[in-house]
């Protein structure tokens, strides 16, 4: 099961009481994905969910603002919750999807409701429905590569809406498209963590601490070996270099017997010990780090003359 699916399972386990709340979830829910039919001159309200479980808790949440049965239809590509012919006008005004004029007409409301989202519990009871409808949060593993939160919607307007919304709960989030959808999302690691415990889904919150955790216990790891081998390129390098010198100097006639003792003694040193790390070297002559790394740069030095000669 991936970190989307238990996130949204927690939601079911998670669901709001208060019938403000109610509300306010339900009517993320249907104006995402619900679909308005008229027949016989009724509107017919149907909110489509990915699965029975996910359409009999909205099953049970409507039961709480209407008291009447609710047809549960299931296909290949989910559930599909029908509300009563009697209550989908009502449920229509009461989830603010649509709005009537004086002449009796509704119409479609367009952005996201502003008399349910009064309250903060609202505002997050609303951001609730819309994670279970159309959010997706991905973590890295496998394919995915980063930390990514998204909602995925339909309309330019709404979706600006919904932003706003995330800002009033203090949630930094970005537009983007992906073909014919409009991606709100949020990639900060901090943020979707701050997110779900906004949402108040505690266990999908340790969880992602855990992998945020985990994954920079592993970088920093991988960073100290990357930042040895980067140090023991380096010697070997340095090395080579000085190793090079000191055979030019004994290949060219005259320079190597005339070195000083001290020098002889570093060259042969390094030729015997040629892996051994300015440090060691140091010690198997026993003189300082800052004389031996002096001796070498002179051995370096001379060896150049050796071109003129």
């Amino acid at each position: 099961m991936s970190f989307k699916d238990d996130v949204k399972n927690e939601i079911l386990s998670a669901l709001p009481c208060d019938l403000c709340c109610v509300k306010a979830f339900l009517s993320a829910v249907a104006k995402t994905k619900g679909s308005v039919t008229i027949s016989r001159g009724r509107l017919n309200l149907s909110i489509a969910a990915e699965d029975s479980e996910k359409a009999l808790a909205i099953i049970g949440l409507l039961k709480k603002l209407y008291p009447s049965e609710f047809e549960l239809l299931l296909d290949k590509k989910g559930a599909t919750v029908r509300v009563p012919a009697g209550f989908s006008k009502q449920a229509l005004v009461d989830l603010e999807l649509m709005r009537g004029d004086e002449s009796g007409f509704s119409s479609f409301v367009e952005e996201t409701p502003q008399d349910i989202l009064r309250k903060e519990c609202c505002k997050l009871a609303y951001f609730k429905g819309l994670t279970l409808a159309v959010g997706s949060v991905y973590v890295p593993d496998g394919g995915k590569s980063g930390y990514h939160f998204e909602l995925q919607l339909e309309d330019e307007l709404y979706a600006e809406d919904v932003m706003e919304l995330l800002s009033d709960l203090r949630i930094n989030s970005k537009l983007s498209e992906r073909g014919e959808h409009l991606l709100v999302y949020v990639k900060d690691k901090d943020e979707i963590l701050d997110i779900l415990i906004k949402l108040g889904l505690n266990d999908s919150a340790l969880k992602l601490k855990g992998i945020i955790d985990d994954r920079e216990s592993a970088n920093d790891f991988n960073r100290a070996i990357i930042c040895e081998t980067a140090n023991y390129d380096k010697t070997v390098t340095a090395s080579a270099k000085q190793i090079l010198a000191v055979a030019r100097l004994k290949s060219t006639e005259g320079m190597f017997e005339g070195l000083s003792d001290a020098l002889k003694q570093t060259a042969d040193a390094r030729m015997e010990y040629p892996e051994a790390t300015m440090q060691e070297l140091a010690e198997i002559l026993g003189i300082s780090k800052s004389c031996l790394n002096h001796r070498l740069r002179k051995l370096v030095e001379l060896s150049t003359n050796c071109d003129e000669i």
